[in-house]
């Protein structure tokens, strides 16, 4: 990030450039004064207003380049606290290029890195930390969920229940700190009371927040559901049906899908990754073999899985590193064999399964358990009723799961549950050591998590993680 430092005036498209628009937005930002760019429009800028639409026109070398509206933002009273102006030209993407090498050839401007912006908002204090990344999940949203969670950071309403996190702990700094220099006129009672007191409240706090970040195991901003089964069990047929078209290739031959594939689909407002994987078996195929290990892989982090089984072809030892309450679906599939009914109970049985298709619900997250099927091969594997049944106990599970309001961003999860983990080592230090100068320093640490939580701390490397998602001219 060779640009945390730097001043220099940027240039970017912030919307349309990589295909034709009817308009599009070049931002310029970072320069002192006019005196370099007021050539290039036919705009006097000594008569500009702040805020206010110009339409003008650019000019180089006497020749029109294009008819545009012009918006100048004076610093430090706009986005990022430096002077911008937003340039609303026409949106051909050769046009688009040939306005920004004019500024980036003939001034000192330079093309801006992806969310140089924003991180020059978050420099100027007029974003913080935890805005930023709401801005990044507001923009880059797949689903309602994100769009909200977002919004709420980048208005500051998630940063309010942090800083609420921070005046706790500075309420209970105090009261440390009280004990420490002021313990004969306040007394070794009242004192302990009010570290005490102050603690709990700290402690409510922080147990708030991992609250909702109880399911952070689930990946909900972008989330994934896998097909996983034994080879020939109906896993591509399946994807194609939820799909709705032939997208995975569908073959009698065992290990005809040796890598996952995936695609997105549409569940209500909400998009899911489908993921579709390569057979589990025993294999000496060294491709195969890779893809069987990054059918786990992706199993690992889903948010909804479902587990085919065909009884005709399975062996316990296909389901030996599955963990089969964690599925959320269980299909039996190719009912259509006669003896189906016998040779399922016997393999459900073997793996200790009840039922022969039914979401397996962990913590009660789908329910009631009812049951669809068993399907055939052949037959109603074909039929929209599956489809429809699979699509509605997905969107259930992720209703439920987005009620609780949870934290989405993987930073933010992993500095609460560090925080939460600190917490409970400090309140046995507290509880158990008469040394307030140990407990003082024990809580220092507390202090600086929390801190970088909220973004009063800000690592290089957590800066580069989150801006190095954004796009360029934002």
């Amino acid at each position: 990030m060779s640009y945390l430092y730097s001043h220099d005036p940027i240039i970017a498209c912030s919307s349309g450039g990589t295909t034709n628009t009817g308009i599009a937005v070049i931002r310029l930002s970072g320069f002192e004064n006019f005196d370099l760019i007021q050539k290039f429009f036919s705009l006097d800028f000594s008569k500009i207003k702040k805020r206010y639409a110009h339409f003008c026109k650019i000019i180089d070398n006497q020749i029109v380049i294009d008819e545009i509206i012009l918006t100048y933002f004076e610093g430090p009273n706009s986005f990022n606290g430096e002077n911008i102006l937003e340039l609303s030209v026409h949106g051909n993407i050769f046009n688009i290029e040939k306005i920004i090498k004019i500024f980036t050839e003939k001034c000192s401007f330079r093309k801006a890195y992806p969310g140089e912006f924003s991180y020059r908002a978050f420099r100027n204090k007029k974003l913080s930390l935890t805005q930023i990344e709401g801005l990044d999940l507001f923009l880059n949203a797949s689903n309602p969920l994100s769009l909200k969670q977002g919004l709420s950071l980048l208005s500051g309403s998630l940063q309010r229940a942090y800083e609420d996190l921070l005046f706790h702990f500075k309420n209970h700094k105090s009261a440390i700190e009280l004990s420490i220099d002021f313990l004969d006129d306040v007394g070794e009672e009242e004192s302990n009371k009010q570290v005490q007191e102050s603690f709990l409240k700290l402690k409510e706090s922080i147990e708030s927040l991992k609250l909702k970040i109880s399911n952070s195991s689930v990946n909900l901003i972008d989330p994934e559901v896998v097909l996983v089964g034994q080879p020939n069990a109906g896993k591509s047929s399946l994807f194609n049906l939820l799909l709705n078209e032939r997208r995975a290739i569908v073959s009698d031959i065992a290990g005809t899908t040796r890598d996952f594939i995936s695609e997105k689909i549409r569940i209500e407002d909400n998009f899911f990754k489908l993921i579709d994987t390569a057979g589990i078996r025993k294999t000496d195929d060294t491709i195969e073999e890779m893809g069987i290990k990054k059918s786990y892989e992706v199993l690992e982090k889903a948010f909804f899985k479902i587990l085919l089984i065909n009884p005709y072809e399975c062996n316990e030892d296909y389901f030996s590193n599955l963990d089969l309450e964690s599925f959320d679906l269980i299909i039996f599939s190719h009912s259509d064999n006669k003896d189906f009914e016998a040779v399922s109970s016997k393999i459900m049985s073997k793996l200790k399964i009840s039922g022969s298709i039914e979401p397996l619900s962990k913590n009660g997250s789908i329910e009631p358990k009812d049951s669809f099927g068993p399907i055939g091969a052949n037959t109603s594997l074909k039929d929209s009723v599956l489809s429809e049944y699979i699509s509605k106990i997905i969107n259930k599970k992720y209703l439920n799961l987005s009620n609780s309001e949870p934290i989405l961003l993987s930073r933010h999860v992993d500095q609460i549950k560090n925080i939460y983990s600190i917490v409970l080592n400090y309140e046995n230090t507290l509880n158990n050591s008469t040394d307030i100068s140990i407990i003082s320093s024990e809580f220092n640490i507390v202090g600086h998590c929390i801190s970088e939580l909220i973004g009063i701390v800000s690592p290089d490397e957590v800066l580069h993680n989150i801006f190095e998602n954004f796009c360029i001219g934002k």
